[in-house]
């Protein structure tokens, strides 16, 4: 597995390990705030198999996660649960909690 050392070589890597056929019939945006060092806010935009991710802020997202860019690294890294991340309150999502919990399953791992 790769090791990703900042925020825009994870998203760009987003696009290299999407999988199209999961998001068959999956609608919807995923907005990030990602707080500290290195963080910034980004949304991606998932539909009809296609995904596309942009700088700032959605009006209308379908999920909000915030947590800090250090902790989104660790999860990325494999070296942090999101789960584990939400129970210490250190990530927390608002909006549709099946969107968030499908968003892992449309990127292949590594």
């Amino acid at each position: 597995m790769p090791q990703y050392n900042s925020i825009p070589e994870v998203l760009e890597s987003y696009k290299e390990r999407f999988l199209p056929d999961q998001a068959a019939g999956v609608e919807g945006v995923v907005q990030l705030n990602l707080t500290g060092e290195g963080g910034g806010t980004y949304y991606m935009v998932i539909k009809d198999g296609t995904l596309e991710i942009k700088e700032g802020t959605h009006e209308n997202p379908t999920v909000t996660v915030t947590t800090s860019a250090e902790n989104w690294l660790k999860i990325n890294n494999g070296k942090a649960n999101p789960m584990s991340l939400m129970m210490m309150g250190k990530l927390k999502v608002s909006g549709s909690l099946p969107m968030a919990m499908k968003f892992q399953s449309l990127f292949r791992t590594g």
